[in-house]
C-alpha cells in the first residue's frame, strides 16, 4: 500500500488480522500493511443498513447509512456512492479505507465500527 492513501483510524491488515492504524508514524510502515477488500460485512460493521428492491428488470441492492443530520450516505450493490439514482463516482470502492477517507471527506467525520 502507498502511504499517501492511508490516514490514521484507518484499518488495514497487519500481519493478516484487520488493525486500526493509531498513529501517524504507523502509515510509514503502509508498505507492510495490505487493504481489506470492502464488503457487505464492513459495511454492516459501519453501520450500513442493506435494502434490496424488485423491479421488472431485476433486483437492485443499495447500503444506506443514516447520519444524525437526517441525511444518508448510500453506495449501490457496485459499492460505488449514490445521489439519488446516481453513481457519484465513476469507479467503485473497493477497500475499507477508501470508503473511510472518502467519508470523511465528504462529511467530516469519522467512520466508526459499531
Amino acid at each position: 500500500m502507498d502511504s499517501s492513501e492511508l490516514r490514521i483510524g484507518n484499518y488495514t491488515l497487519d500481519h493478516g488480522h484487520p488493525e486500526q492504524i493509531p498513529y501517524g508514524s504507523d502509515i510509514d510502515s503502509a508498505g507492510l500493511m495490505e487493504p481489506i477488500r470492502l464488503s457487505e460485512e464492513w459495511l454492516v460493521k459501519f453501520g450500513f443498513e442493506k435494502f434490496e428492491f424488485e423491479y421488472e428488470e431485476g433486483f437492485e441492492t443499495t447500503y444506506v447509512l443514516e447520519k444524525k443530520n437526517g441525511h444518508q450516505f448510500v453506495l449501490n450493490d457496485d459499492l460505488q456512492p449514490m445521489d439519488g439514482e446516481i453513481a457519484m463516482l465513476d469507479y467503485k470502492l473497493e477497500y475499507v479505507h477508501q470508503l473511510q477517507n472518502l467519508f470523511y471527506c465528504l462529511t467530516g467525520a469519522e467512520l466508526i465500527v459499531k
